[in-house]
């Protein structure tokens, strides 16, 4: 392998995502991808605020951007079987953006 992966997670590391179980979304996101043997075609970061946090926690995939909102460990893992290996995203847990007044 060339060292190019096939996705690219950003699981959001800001004050709302992190109170919100980022760390737990992070060990779940592992354990997901070694399960599915995943774990190479996947590269995980954490980032900065992805100025979501109304709908926290939160991460976006690329290609994409796939941003998904109000995740759950059970949700994270429904994402990388469903987004990560059939190429299908979650809409249950895509963010949408709030209608404006």
């Amino acid at each position: 392998m060339d060292g190019e992966k096939r996705y690219r997670i950003y699981l959001c590391g800001g004050p709302n995502c992190t109170a919100g179980g980022r760390d737990a979304l992070l060990k779940k996101l592992e354990e997901e991808l070694w399960a599915w043997q995943l774990e190479d075609e996947v590269e995980v970061r954490v980032s900065g605020c992805q100025d979501r946090c109304d709908f926290a926690p939160n991460i976006t995939i690329w290609p994409g951007p796939f941003h998904y909102s109000n995740l759950t460990t059970d949700g994270l893992a429904q994402i990388v079987e469903q987004h990560l290996l059939k190429g299908e995203p979650v809409r249950e847990f895509l963010y949408r953006q709030p209608a404006r007044r």
